[in-house]
């Protein structure tokens, strides 16, 4: 078999493979609050596809070595109210900020807890930021009566608590994705205030921008496109037995 031939219907295999992966781990993170579901865009993949039906022996291999990247989509998802004190989401743009071994992280997932030391964390036992650092909920609290201003303001009653830090964004693309719901920046990059027009919602959660039924359809087009890199293989098989009873001749 000569792999310089079959190099790019290989790497479209792979980049098959890389598009199942992001697919499956939507489906597995369809319910998780906050979650930003992945996307592979099909450009590379289409394009060498197209190339080598119509012209399979004049085509540019090389380009069979790149394929489609996984991206995220940070398009917001559904807010749904819970009435659970310690729910908590973003209404516009931005994340909350959560901390772990003195570095910072974003998410949207506002699922919250309280840990033994009285620390509001997240679901990782991240400690939330506030404006004042960690954010602290006194064990005498009724937390039925834990409530958030628009701007973050946590009170107990007329009690102020702290205020939820919120971070923002100019290009959500640079951001470094750590976990489902958990993103880091590079070293080039710092957080920015977040707009006036961000509000924070409490006894609210950001539901998954995933849609089941869509991956769905998308993991049979990746069943198809599988079955496409197939039928490019045969194709390569055909044309080269044909140019050997060629030069046979």
């Amino acid at each position: 078999m000569n792999s310089g031939t079959y190099s790019p219907a290989f790497r479209m295999i792979a980049g098959q493979v890389n598009r199942l992966e992001a697919i499956s781990e939507n489906l597995a993170n369809s319910n998780m609050p906050g979650y930003r579901r992945l996307n592979v865009d099909q450009k590379v993949f289409d394009l060498i596809y197209r190339q080598a039906m119509a012209a399979p022996m004049n085509m540019n291999w090389k380009q069979g070595e790149a394929y489609d990247p996984i991206t995220v989509d940070f398009t917001p998802g559904a807010l749904r109210t819970t009435d659970r004190p310690l729910d908590f989401a973003i209404h516009g743009d931005g994340f909350f900020v959560v901390e772990k071994d003195g570095k910072e992280y974003y998410t949207r997932n506002g699922a919250f807890k309280i840990d033994t030391e009285g620390r509001l964390v997240n679901a990782g036992d991240m400690p939330v930021k506030g404006r004042s650092g960690d954010i602290l909920i006194p064990p005498k609290v009724n937390l039925s009566e834990l409530s958030v201003s628009p701007d973050g303001t946590l009170r107990a009653g007329q009690r102020v608590l702290d205020t939820l830090q919120t971070a923002s964004f100019s290009d959500l693309k640079k951001l470094v994705r750590v976990g489902p719901t958990l993103y880091s920046t590079p070293q080039d990059m710092s957080p920015e205030a977040t707009s006036p027009e961000t509000t924070v919602m409490g006894r609210v959660l950001e539901d998954s921008n995933t849609t089941v039924f869509a991956e769905m359809a998308d993991m049979i087009s990746c069943m198809r496109a599988f079955e496409a890199c197939q039928r490019m293989i045969r194709s390569q098989d055909e044309n080269q037995g044909k140019m050997i009873q060629q030069l046979s001749q």
